[in-house]
């Protein structure tokens, strides 16, 4: 007797079992037998039920995914890659079986006949093939949208507790004072948790209504198949084999019992997979406009998808933004943009939103006007494909205002916001964090527009809207009491200004870190009111570090790095030096024209601070005519009654009474 293990009772394959099924149920039942592994030890590797395996081996068709699975599961590294390879072929026969050869014997059929009924089944099996995909795919889809919507209880449930623990430990901080490094690690850390909560609460959102999408589009194509499977079906062949769908076990969700960081982290890892297997859909979709794509062969690496490469383009060009690299992030998704309008098209909703990170990361690294155009072109391919009240096409109305701000024009940032805050209130509702932070960037908006004291009063009510709903150590919370502070500065009490700031640096240092962009943003601002206050030279030794800062970690032609080099310069001249500030703004005054171009307001404030220290410098009359020169162009971009225009009137009257 041999040591040859002994191989497995099977059934016998029906008789009417084509040849290329036969061929692959018989090779893929030597590979069990030959691991000597049984059904149940196969079938949570395989990631099917053991009555889906014998199904599977006992003549049905199988997909792609159960071939290479059991393969890896059953064969030894040394044969897993021939193994594969020819279980592929096998099933690739399986799915475009050649025509038969003619002949019979006498009183049979025909040949002619023999080739219609051997073609009729080929397309029999073909579209049967093409049927089970398309209920595989439906299958996965909702899969992913039951994830998704599993996920989302979850994780309002993780965000609660988060804003609870957040309290906590903010009480429990302020009780141990400020000199409790322990407190202030662990209120960090629950900060930084509650935000990455709210992200992947949003992912799982979208992810929930993109599987719906598709789930609905798949329908459409299975109840097609189904109908042209009845029509090719005649009344004497043989029933195919029933299709089976595998029924995934659903993800069992327990935060209750588990750390923060590994609720989240498997929350990620839910929405990541749930990511991929959109994505990967779509494009299967997308590649096929007709009907659902086939179980194509493929290399053994099958996560290699157009629709996987997708989705892990887009999370590493978000990590390389996050990460402080918008640059980088603004390229990658360059480059995605148009890997998403050849693989899936112009109008399909994974592309816009590609290209409204893009037009985001184009901002961030500082070419606001730029992002501002394309923000532009995206509103309306966004109000077209998913409708005028998508939470999307919400957003891109939001970036879109925020950029034509950024980019010079003030008044015009102010009226989309006008237009916007009333459709969040209806569609989000008053207290939802977008909806916040709309008001927040209408405030501030009419506040640059020229009007402090409005913008001032609309931010102190929305400071204790923001408080109520995020916490008082949300960055957003943060981020409207700077901006209340600045414009109660605006508005003529740059003592109070300069005391909240003072006060606003250290929260800011505690909450994100030291060197984070909003901290250096609260520490200019400080350094501006501190100046305003009287006190120049304090102003001008913080400003000259944080230029330096600004320009090693933005770059030099960032708006943040031009600003801080703008207020570093009114400092060295208030605080006695008019000719060394007079060279510093004419250095300055060339590079935010180049940057920014000639009728950006920053650019208008830099030729004004020119103006200004050439005519403290002893030259009246050279002051006298830049100020001339300026005055029709403030009065052109910003308006007759805007503040920086009567400023640049009053200093042309002055020199020219002077000169």
């Amino acid at each position: 007797m041999t040591g040859k293990k002994p191989g497995r009772k099977w059934r016998d394959l029906p008789a009417t079992t084509a040849p290329e099924v036969r061929r692959l149920s018989e090779f893929l039942r030597a590979r069990v037998d030959e691991s000597g592994k049984t059904l149940n030890d196969l079938a949570p590797v395989v990631g099917n039920a053991t009555s889906v395996i014998s199904t599977y081996l006992g003549g049905k068709i199988p997909n792609q995914r159960f071939v290479t699975a059991l393969i890896a599961a059953t064969a030894p590294a040394s044969l897993r890659e021939k193994h594969t390879g020819e279980a592929l072929r096998l099933l690739d026969a399986v799915l475009h079986p050649p025509r038969r050869p003619t002949g019979g014997s006498q009183g049979g059929p025909s040949a002619s006949g023999l080739m219609d009924i051997n073609a009729l089944q080929a397309q029999h099996l073909e579209t049967y093939a093409h049927l089970t995909r398309a209920l595989e795919q439906h299958n996965e889809v909702r899969q992913a949208a039951a994830n998704s919507e599993k996920l989302m209880w979850v994780l309002y449930g993780m965000v609660g507790k988060l804003e609870e623990r957040v309290a906590r430990l903010t009480e429990e901080r302020d009780r141990l004072g400020k000199g409790s490094e322990a407190a202030e690690r662990k209120l960090t850390r629950a900060l930084g948790q509650q935000h990455r909560a709210e992200s992947e609460l949003s992912r799982a959102r979208e992810k929930q209504r993109e599987a719906e999408d598709l789930a609905a589009r798949l329908q459409e194509r299975i109840d097609h198949l189904t109908s042209e499977l009845d029509r090719l079906q005649p009344s004497t062949a043989e029933p195919l084999p029933d299709v089976a769908l595998t029924e995934c076990p659903s993800a069992g969700e327990d935060p209750e019992g588990d750390d923060i960081e590994d609720a989240l982290a498997r929350a990620e890892a839910v929405n990541d997979s749930d990511t991929v297997t959109v994505a990967r859909i779509t494009t299967e979709l997308a590649a096929e406009a007709s009907i659902v794509p086939n179980n194509a062969v493929a290399s053994a690496n099958t996560a290699n998808t157009p629709g996987t490469t997708l989705a892990v383009l887009h999370e590493h060009a978000l990590e390389a933004g996050y990460a402080g690299d918008p640059q980088k992030a603004r390229d990658l998704f360059a480059e995605l943009v148009l890997d998403h309008v050849r693989a899936l098209g112009a109008g399909h909703p994974n592309t816009l939103f590609s290209r409204h990170n893009l037009a985001h990361w184009t901002g961030e690294a500082g070419d606001p006007q730029k992002a501002g155009e394309l923000f532009a072109e995206l509103v309306p391919a966004n109000t077209n494909v998913l409708g005028a009240e998508h939470p999307n096409t919400l957003s891109s109305r939001h970036e879109h205002a925020r950029m034509v701000g950024e980019a010079g024009d003030p008044q015009k940032a102010r009226d989309l916001l006008a237009e916007l805050v009333p459709d969040r209130i209806r569609v989000l509702g008053a207290d939802h964090p977008d909806t916040l932070a709309s008001r927040y960037n209408l405030a501030h908006w009419i506040g640059e527009a020229g009007h402090p004291q409005t913008a001032r009063d609309l931010l102190a009510s929305l400071v204790t809207d923001y408080i109520r709903v995020l916490g008082i150590d949300h960055p957003n919370t943060l981020a409207c009491r700077q901006d209340h502070a600045h414009m109660i500065g605006l508005a003529g009490d740059a003592t109070l200004a300069r005391n909240l700031f003072a006060d606003l640096v250290p929260e800011y240092s505690r909450v994100l870190g030291p060197h984070h962009r909003d901290t250096s943003c609260s520490r200019h601002n400080l350094a501006h009111w501190i100046g305003a206050n009287g006190d120049p030279q304090t102003a001008r030794d913080l400003l000259t570090s944080l230029v330096t800062e600004y320009t090693v970690v933005l770059g030099p032609d960032h708006p943040n790095t031009l600003a801080a080099r703008h207020e570093h310069a009114c400092m060295v001249g208030a605080a006695g030096d008019p000719q060394a500030a007079r060279d510093l703004f004419a250095e300055l005054v060339t590079h935010t024209t180049r940057v920014m171009g000639p009728d950006h307001p920053n650019t208008l404030a830099a030729r004004h601070g020119q103006a200004r220290v050439i005519g403290a410098a002893g030259d009246q009359q050279t002051a006298e005519g830049l100020f001339a020169e300026l005055v029709p162009d403030r009065i052109r971009v910003l308006g007759l009654d805007h503040p920086d225009t009567i400023a640049s009137r009053d200093a042309l009257a002055h020199w020219r009474g002077q000169a």
